[in-house]
């Protein structure tokens, strides 16, 4: 009985380092097609919702803050090599309940710490209703 051994060709080596080092160094990396999206907490409580961004290395005015509709959109942007350009590096969007004053939502920045402060609407009291008869 003959025994037959099949040999092929061993893979290719892979130089992993280089493709890690293409990826970290490449301007087209799929690290920076995307904004990064930040660490966000969410509360929600009776009469609010506070919500918590960490927002390391930002300040105040670095930041747009947009409420169109129910959407609240959150991003933090930083400037490009020319005086006009802004490029996101922080983005996330949050759909708002229909019970929020809009007009009254307060923002507060400190220490890389984004807070926003969303207070509801208050609640209509029970309505008791007479039966005639």
């Amino acid at each position: 009985m003959n025994n037959i051994v099949v040999r092929r060709n061993p893979a290719p080596a892979v130089n992993a380092w280089k493709g890690l080092n293409r990826m970290f160094n490449d301007e087209n990396s799929a690290f920076e097609a995307e904004p990064r999206k930040p660490v966000v907490h969410v509360e929600n409580e009776e009469s609010r919702v506070v919500l918590t961004a960490e927002l390391p290395g930002f300040g105040s005015d670095d930041l747009d803050i947009q409420v169109n509709e129910n959407l609240l959109t959150i991003k933090a942007l930083k400037k490009g090599d020319k005086k006009e350009e802004e490029i996101v590096v922080f983005e996330r969007s949050f759909v708002l309940p229909e019970d929020l004053k809009r007009e009254d939502i307060q923002a507060e920045m400190k220490n890389g710490l984004l807070t926003l402060d969303l207070p509801r609407k208050e609640k209509p009291a029970p309505l008791a209703i007479k039966v005639k008869g």
